[in-house]
């Protein structure tokens, strides 16, 4: 699991980086506005929170990824036990992991 999460975070952090870094040699933080409205932040502040966006579309996509990667097998097996299952389990007498 923990090398799941890796293999979204880092890459969308990096990939934040680079957005990061793009955007705001475009755009000037103190010209940015938010619905009609001025921002009233530091540049720091917006730097910060535009990483953070950046980051978490970021990992969101890399998450869909590996979510639509996954094989059958990984998708239909059963987390119980063969004891444990239901009663109305199709697959409660076999000694496999689907259930």
């Amino acid at each position: 699991m923990t090398r799941r999460l890796m293999w979204i975070l880092w890459p969308a952090f990096l990939v934040a980086g680079i957005a990061e870094g793009i955007t705001f040699s475009l755009f000037d933080p103190q010209d940015m506005q938010f619905f009609g409205e001025p921002v009233d932040l530091g540049r720091t502040a917006i730097y910060s929170l535009g990483f953070f966006l950046f980051w978490g579309f970021a990992a969101a996509s890399s998450a869909l990824t590996c979510f639509l990667q996954r094989s059958p097998f990984e998708v239909n097996r059963c987390p119980l036990p063969e004891s444990a299952r239901p009663t109305d389990c199709p697959k409660r007498g076999q000694t496999d992991e689907c259930c």
